[in-house]
């Protein structure tokens, strides 16, 4: 959970200096499954999207899995997200790609000693979703691949906060 906590602050520092900048910023929760990727486990993470000048918004996400036992799994991406269609509609479609960077950590304790493992690897994100709007807020749900070690197959729904902007 220490590494939630390390997120959700580095988040939050970077929401100042955004709108510092005139960069419209979305914050908020979201839940989703692994569904058919290498994991298969329910997660729960956050997730920011940065409205620039940019033709795509900027989106990083945290996912924490809830494993089995011992065995720590969560994941950080990066990605860069394009919305169809026009401004201020609804309901709009979007599909992005980022970099994935996943954390696996085990920690068993034996009566020999402790054993402690950890490995990080990196991904491809590959992302499809859509959102709609409802005044400040918006709801979006999305599915997510993710190439590399670990596979990801992943099916997410979430709350947008808008923090202001420009």
């Amino acid at each position: 959970m220490k590494h939630l906590t390390a997120v959700v602050v580095a988040l939050m520092l970077s929401v100042g200096a955004a709108k510092a900048q005139g960069i419209t910023v979305e914050l908020g929760p979201k839940v989703g499954f692994d569904v058919a990727g290498d994991i298969e486990e329910l997660f729960v993470g956050a997730d920011a999207r940065f409205r620039t000048s940019l033709p795509v918004v900027l989106n990083a996400a945290f996912d924490y899995y809830f494993t089995e036992s011992e065995l720590t799994v969560w994941q950080l991406g990066l990605n860069a997200l394009y919305e169809f269609g026009i401004d201020n509609e609804v309901f709009t479609p979007y599909a992005g790609a980022g970099l994935g960077i996943t954390r696996f950590s085990v920690d068993i304790d034996t009566p020999i000693g402790d054993f402690n493992s950890s490995s990080t690897e990196a991904g491809i994100n590959l992302i499809g979703g859509a959102r709609m709007e409802m005044g400040t807020v918006g709801l979006f749900g999305q599915a997510q691949l993710t190439f590399g070690d670990p596979d990801i197959i992943g099916l997410a729904a979430g709350v947008l906060f808008s923090l202001g902007g420009n």
